[in-house]
C-alpha cells in the first residue's frame, strides 16, 4: 500500500527542475484514473463516476486499465537516478499523459465533457477536504 502511495505521489509530482505550474483542472496532469479506480480510499468515487455517466463495462475496463499504466509510471519514479533519467522519465510521462487523454476521448466519446466536468468538481471538493 506504501509502493502505491508513493507511486501515486510521484506521479503527481513533476521530477525536473523546469515543471509547470499546478493548476485547478488535474485533467491528465494528475493520476486521476490511479485515485479513482486503483487506491481502495477512492473506489467510492470511482463508482460514484461510473453511475453518473452510466459508463458500460466496457468503458470502466478501459479506464481501469489507463489507471494500472498511469500506476506503472509513478512506480518507475521510485528508481530515477540522476538528471537525465529524470528527464527522461519526464518527457515519457508528459507523452503517456497526452496518450491517456486521447484514448479517453476515444473511450468515452460523447461523455467525454461530462467526465471531464465531474473530474473538475471532484477535484476541487478533494482538494478543500485536504485543506
Amino acid at each position: 500500500m506504501s509502493r502505491l502511495l508513493l507511486a501515486l505521489a510521484l506521479t503527481a509530482l513533476p521530477l525536473g527542475a523546469h515543471a509547470a505550474p499546478t493548476t485547478a483542472d488535474p485533467w491528465p496532469a494528475s493520476p486521476v484514473l490511479v485515485r479513482l479506480f486503483i487506491l481502495p480510499s477512492g473506489r467510492a468515487d470511482g463508482a460514484a463516476l461510473t453511475r453518473a455517466l452510466a459508463l458500460t463495462p466496457f468503458q470502466v475496463a478501459g479506464l481501469r486499465r489507463l489507471a494500472q499504466r498511469e500506476a506503472a509510471y509513478g512506480e518507475a519514479g521510485r528508481h530515477v537516478i540522476g538528471r537525465q533519467e529524470a528527464a527522461s522519465l519526464n518527457a515519457r510521462i508528459a507523452a503517456m499523459r497526452v496518450e491517456k487523454d486521447r484514448k479517453v476521448r476515444v473511450l468515452l466519446g460523447a461523455k467525454y465533457p461530462a467526465f471531464r466536468h465531474w473530474v473538475g468538481v471532484w477535484w476541487a471538493r478533494q482538494v478543500k477536504a485536504a485543506q
